[in-house]
């Protein structure tokens, strides 16, 4: 799927383009209006992965260009389901099984680096795993400090949001 927005001249010259440069490869269609907007609100919400179960569930930044590198790496070490958005840089990864925390951080790293936020696990699973990318001893440094300024006593998000 691609979106194209902007002035209705550059929309309709644009998905001219597209459709006479991707026409070759199969069906090229168009969804305009609430159609569109539904979609891509089904898209922002990660629906596909709304699915009920309590499997875990990564929301992944990454370069663009090397999401589909992480991704295909991933696979190779353990399971998961994924779909793209941000042109690759951003991956929703659903895993078959355990979290995998350390391998998925580990690749990121690897493939220059980005950041993984636990969005869905059961309790149990959150409660072990940081579901927050670990920041430097820097920035770590710095949030403390912020977060003592905006909650010195502590009460937004207690144990979630700690810096070491």
């Amino acid at each position: 799927m691609l979106r194209v927005e902007g002035f209705g001249p550059s929309v309709a010259y644009r998905i001219d383009l597209l459709a006479r440069l991707l026409g070759g490869y199969g069906t090229i269609g168009t969804l305009e209006g609430d159609a569109s907007r539904r979609l891509w609100r089904e898209v922002r919400d990660c629906q596909p992965f709304a699915d009920g179960t309590p499997a875990p569930v990564w929301r992944v930044s990454v370069t663009p260009s090397r999401g589909h590198e992480l991704v295909d790496a991933y696979r190779r070490a353990a399971g998961a389901n994924v779909y793209y958005d941000w042109q690759g840089g951003l991956i929703w990864m659903r895993m078959e099984a355990d979290p995998e925390a350390d391998i998925l951080r580990k690749m990121i790293a690897h493939f220059g680096g980005g950041h993984a936020t636990l969005v869905r696990a059961p309790l149990a699973v959150r409660a072990a795993t940081p579901v927050f990318e670990p920041q430097s001893p820097a920035l770590a440094a710095l949030s403390a400090r912020l977060k003592e300024q905006f909650d010195p006593k502590g009460i937004l998000n207690p144990g979630r949001m700690a810096f070491t």
